[in-house]
């Protein structure tokens, strides 16, 4: 079946009620569902004998409506973390000394490391929701929720007391020169206290994301990010705590999107169905962990390469000086610009592909992957265009260095070309949370970098800055290739 919408209605504030009822009423117009579609009930969660029979998968109208509405407001939700990024970038990039900005890319990639590594508690949990939404089978459901929760905690509390090794073995790994270290240092100590805040927004998103509760994501990410960017500009700006301001205000915002994500579950399952999960012996049964453990390994495998390569682009670009490592920040907000962006589609297909794929629904499946992956390739162009039209203004606005901002100029055309050239990856990473085939996923990852490594210093060495990016396009266009080729045995798993 596919159940976009199958839960209780959120009982909050009047924003927040807007924008996911707004969401919510669109989609249930455009989809015909069972009888039962709405079957949690806000004191119970045990699935009824019926509910599997009354749940039928039902005819789609207007399907490309519907993955927009799915798809826009996690676009929105996406795109605020670069936005606020950007924000940070001009709150520093003011300031006259570049290794401010080059401490805050430093830092920033550190964080994307530890934390993305750990983004299979989304990934993982999204396609572990979509399925069991598609079954109807509630009780797997929330006990996926209590699972990621507490492994985000646990997770959470290992990397504060780990802290110290962490930002040892980042500076040796990277390298940066000494001025940057010490205001890298001082981000580093401060933001790490957000760890278990952030991998708590990560599993809620994938919930949130799975039931393609979109509406709900975006207005988590907006809390987020807006009181992060105003708080930077509080704190950067107008109190001149430099880079520590920015930790401080990342902190905050962190910490409050984290409550904000456990309420809205609280408000969405009613209380009494999030206890009786939680006081149920087969939430904790450790063959589910084992289950949760299986799929996200290979996603943290496939993660740590992929933040392995974008952790290799700051390492070159140190080396070729701080001007380079700045520009290089700069490129890197652009590129979390469009993947996170593009990822809204990717979002779509999670949901609806993984809810096809739930009930083993093979065409219906490769209908939703075709339809979204035409979607996302309109939102490529459409970055590529912007980019093209807007990009050295953009630059101007995020920097007064002379230096960076030619060294950005110089770079535009490979960033022209990104999301074009990477669609076909962030889109095939959705359809393969879909399917939670996450071994899937790891080994075309692993093909990938390895022709990314045996690039990267030939093509830096002879084209500089140039060579460095050149070879980050060639490595995301490999991973939508080796992605591709992979897909018919993915889908064969349903014919």
């Amino acid at each position: 079946m596919i159940n976009i919408y199958p839960l209780a209605p959120l009982q909050a504030p009047l924003p927040f009620r807007i924008i996911d009822r707004r969401i919510r009423e669109f989609i249930t117009k455009n989809i015909t569902v069972g009888p039962n579609h709405r079957y949690y009930s806000r004191c119970a969660v045990k699935r009824t004998p019926t509910m599997q029979a009354d749940a039928p998968v039902q005819k789609l109208n207007q399907p490309h409506r519907t993955i927009i509405a799915i798809a826009f407001p996690a676009i929105l939700a996406n795109s605020s973390a670069p936005l606020v990024g950007l924000v940070d970038t001009w709150a520093i990039g003011h300031l006259a000394d570049p290794a401010n900005l080059a401490a805050i890319g430093l830092g920033s990639v550190i964080f994307n490391f530890i934390f993305w590594a750990f983004g299979f508690l989304r990934m993982g949990t999204t396609g572990i929701i979509a399925q069991a939404n598609g079954r109807n089978d509630s009780e797997t459901l929330v006990a996926g929720i209590w699972r990621s929760i507490a492994l985000a905690l646990a997770l959470g509390a290992v990397l504060l007391l780990l802290q110290d090794l962490i930002f040892l073995w980042a500076i040796k790994a990277l390298a940066p020169p000494e001025t940057v270290t010490q205001l890298t240092r001082e981000y580093f100590h401060i933001r790490i206290w957000a760890a278990p805040a952030s991998l708590l927004v990560y599993a809620v998103s994938g919930v949130l994301f799975g039931l393609a509760r979109t509406g709900l994501v975006l207005v988590q990410q907006l809390v987020l990010n807006i009181t992060n960017a105003v708080l930077n500009v509080i704190f950067v700006v107008l109190l001149g705590w430099g880079v520590a301001g920015v930790a401080w205000g990342t902190l905050i915002a962190q910490w409050l999107a984290a409550l904000l994500g456990l309420w809205l579950l609280v408000q969405i399952l009613g209380l009494n169905a999030l206890l009786a999960g939680f006081t149920s012996a087969k939430t904790w049964l450790m063959s589910g962990f084992r289950k949760l453990v299986a799929i996200n390994g290979y996603i943290f495998v496939r993660t740590i390469l992929l933040m392995t390569a974008l952790s290799l682009v700051m390492r070159v670009a140190g080396a070729l000086g701080e001007v380079e490592m700045a520009a290089s920040h700069v490129v890197m907000q652009y590129m979390l610009l469009i993947s996170l962006g593009l990822d809204g589609f990717a979002h779509a297909t999670e949901a609806l592909a993984g809810s096809a794929w739930g009930v083993g629904k093979a065409k219906l499946f490769h209908r939703w992957v075709k339809l979204t992956g035409v979607w996302a390739l309109v939102a490529s162009i459409a970055y590529a265009l912007g980019f093209w039209l807007a990009g050295t203004s953009l630059t101007a606005l995020l920097t007064d260095i002379t230096a960076v901002r030619i060294a950005v100029d110089a770079l535009m055309p490979l960033v022209i070309a990104l999301p074009i050239v990477a669609v076909a990856c962030y889109q095939f990473d959705g359809v393969y949370i879909a399917a939670t085939a996450g071994a899937a996923m790891m080994v075309t990852m692993a093909i990938a970098f390895a022709v990314y490594v045996l690039l990267l210093n030939p093509m830096s060495s002879s084209w500089g800055l140039e060579g460095l990016w050149g070879a980050v396009l060639i490595f995301m266009a490999m991973r939508g290739i080796a992605q591709a080729i992979w897909y018919p045995k993915l889908k064969s798993k349903l014919d």
